[in-house]
């Protein structure tokens, strides 16, 4: 394809997302490609990227011009982010036979009127929604703009070796064979990363269950549950799996492990992951449609993880949609909904076990406040230090923070933004 017919599809791509935004990009930019088996591999990536790219800077794109569609959001980007002038933007929409239509004389006119060198409010320079900048400001201080950049940016490939089956060093040894380039995540002792995307589902490795793509923070969270052979663990908001996963290998296949979900159909994909693994010594409980099995659970598990519904904002690097379709209504109703599944987990802990909250969220609203608010109503909870979880469960690297709960962010980790609080129940 020539660039002017990638950059259409790009348009196509942006229209769609723009206006189903009650679908991930992710699930749109899959199906935009299976209706269109003939786009080769190389276009395919640059047509995502750009895709990406747009998503990325979708908030510095909205200010400059209100309303956007795709066609405007590409306009403003080549002139803003790319330095084009208007002419080199000119010679791109040509009118020709899948390619963009020529530029009209109002959109000659607007780019003509662009400039790069204006001064731009905080929000904007940095690509967030106007009304979430003051959490992020709350949380970081001086250095939210930091914080913030690193959600800008393209997130490696982390995968994570499945100790059922081998080790880490020799993955690494295998995969370097092989003429790529993997590294061992710092804080993870399970986890390997690639500076660049790869496609891994069709190597062997990924086939038997070997590895699987999980991000190195998402790895920390299901090591710190701290599961041990024989232990009865309940995954209460377990989605596709990718947590429990690593729950089922550090517990050796021995022990009770329970996936439970809302959502059947992220059970269903996470039966499959499961099967892939190797991992026997687990149930499905669908939440919904099994109360009455739930009733007779109370005060049965050693340890009860609950991986609650947020923002997301943790993830912008990988999911920069969210951007869009997130709003602050949103954040409101996820943080009663997440009260709600916190205090209906937390009967299903025996004394003495522990619950582990943990979120992809940036915002203190959905982390601190919700820990503190919880161990205020209840009592019974208290906080275990991470720093001594860490310890019992992670001991290849020293703890990575100071507080008594863990706020990773890909500015001062690397990782996806990812928190997560263990809490141990009284007798």
């Amino acid at each position: 394809m020539k660039t002017e017919a990638r950059i259409q599809s790009t348009i196509e791509l942006i229209n769609e997302i723009l206006s189903t935004p009650s679908v991930p990009a992710d699930s749109l930019i899959s199906t935009y490609f299976k209706n269109r088996r003939f786009i080769g591999g190389g276009d395919r990536r640059f047509i995502t990227e750009f895709t990406y790219q747009i998503i990325r800077h979708y908030p510095k794109l909205q200010w400059f011009w209100p309303n956007l569609t795709g066609r405007k959001a590409i306009l403003t980007y080549l002139r803003i982010n790319a330095k084009e002038t208007p002419t080199q933007i000119a010679a791109l929409f040509t009118g020709e036979k899948f390619c963009p239509d020529p530029l009209t004389e109002g959109e000659q006119k607007y780019l003509a009127s662009l400039t790069h060198t204006l001064k731009l409010p905080p929000w904007v320079e940095l690509c967030v929604p106007e009304w979430i900048f003051p959490y992020f400001e709350r949380l970081f201080g001086d250095y939210s703009h930091k914080e913030l950049s690193a959600l800008n940016e393209q997130a490696p490939l982390d995968l994570r070796v499945n100790t059922l089956k081998s080790t880490r060093d020799v993955v690494l040894k295998q995969l370097t064979a092989e003429g790529l380039d993997p590294k061992p995540t710092t804080l993870s002792p399970l986890g390997i990363r690639f500076s660049k995307r790869i496609l891994f589902p069709t190597h062997p490795l990924w086939q038997d269950g070997t590895l699987e793509v999980q991000d190195e923070g998402s790895q920390l969270i299901a090591l710190l549950c701290n599961a041990k052979p024989g232990m009865a663990i309940l995954d209460y908001c377990a989605g596709a799996g990718g947590k429990s996963l690593v729950l089922a290998e550090t517990m050796k296949n021995k022990g009770r492990l329970v996936l439970s979900d809302i959502h059947g159909w992220r059970l269903k994909r996470a039966k499959e992951r499961l099967k892939r693994a190797g991992i026997h010594n687990h149930e499905v409980r669908h939440i919904e449609d099994e109360r009455d099995w739930f009733k007779g659970q109370e005060n049965r598990f050693d340890c009860v993880l609950v991986d609650a519904p947020c923002s997301g904002t943790g993830t912008w690097r990988r999911n920069p949609d969210m951007k869009i379709r997130f709003k602050e209504k949103d954040l409101k109703e996820l943080i009663v909904k997440q009260q709600e599944i916190l205090n209906a987990a937390s009967k299903f802990v025996r004394p003495g076990g522990f619950l582990i909250y943990a979120t992809c969220s940036l915002l203190r609203e959905e982390n601190h406040q919700q820990i503190n608010q919880f161990i205020e109503q209840k009592p019974i909870f208290s906080l275990v230090p991470i720093q001594e979880v860490w310890q019992n469960s992670i001991i290849d690297c020293p703890c990575p923070t100071t507080d008594s709960m863990l706020q990773l962010t890909p500015a001062s980790h690397q990782t996806d933004g990812f928190f997560v609080a263990v809490l141990k129940r009284g007798a």
